[in-house]
């Protein structure tokens, strides 16, 4: 249900990773975040810190791939995301929000993250409660997202970040829960360097770019 190595966009290769590895990595950086202060406070992340809790070898797998200046994964899991918690927390009021580190080594750089929804796929075979079919899955929600980021540092030096989030609500006939998937891209950009003034920032893809991959993300998890 993974996109192939083919598949992946020019310049990336996949690296090795495993479910246990995103796992350890992801909590990491969830717990720098959980104490970090976040305005408005209801625009706090809570979709991630829910499916991170969830994941084992059992039910997901993961595709891991590098740029010479991006990370890319696909990740296909059993299990429900919290797509409308995403919704809540990135976009509308949220689409602009401010986190101030007080922990570590960066404490008081603030981030401002910049979140801009993309128009998702359009799908084939749409009908109330299903945006469309690709081949077995059902899908019933998508969320696509560009994030630009912005730490700024006490001294005044700034850093900058372009990524995507995209993330597909499916399942395939049947009753059961495991009949559920989630089906997540993410394509993050490198932080350039803590500069000042403020630093020129490339993309690690444009907008179309990361579409075109989600499609084909779905594609893959589709097949039957």
């Amino acid at each position: 249900m993974l996109l192939s190595p083919s598949s992946l966009p020019s310049g990336f290769s996949p690296v090795s990773a495993g479910i246990g590895e995103l796992v350890d990595a992801n909590a990491e950086a969830l717990a720098v975040a959980a104490k970090a202060g976040v305005v408005p406070a209801q625009c706090r992340p809570t979709a991630d810190a829910d499916l991170n809790k969830r994941l084992d070898t059992d039910n997901a797998a993961v595709l891991a791939a590098r740029s010479a200046d991006a990370t890319l994964s696909n990740l296909v899991v059993a299990l429900a995301r919290n797509i409308d918690a995403d919704i809540a927390e990135r976009t509308g009021g949220c689409a602009t929000t401010r986190t101030t580190i007080t922990e570590g080594s960066r404490a008081g750089a603030v981030i401002t993250a910049e979140h801009r929804k993309l128009t998702p796929p359009q799908l084939v075979g749409a009908r109330p409660g299903r945006l469309g079919r690709l081949g077995r899955l059902d899908i019933s929600q998508m969320l696509a997202l560009r994030t630009d980021t912005t730490t700024t540092l006490p001294d005044g030096t700034t850093s900058r970040s372009v990524s995507f989030a995209a993330y597909a609500a499916a399942r395939t006939p049947g009753p059961s829960e495991r009949n559920r998937y989630t089906v997540a891209v993410t394509v993050a950009g490198d932080p350039t360097p803590f500069t000042k003034p403020f630093p020129e920032v490339s993309e690690p893809m444009s907008d179309t770019a990361f579409l075109e991959l989600f499609s084909k993300a779905l594609a893959a998890a589709g097949q039957t």
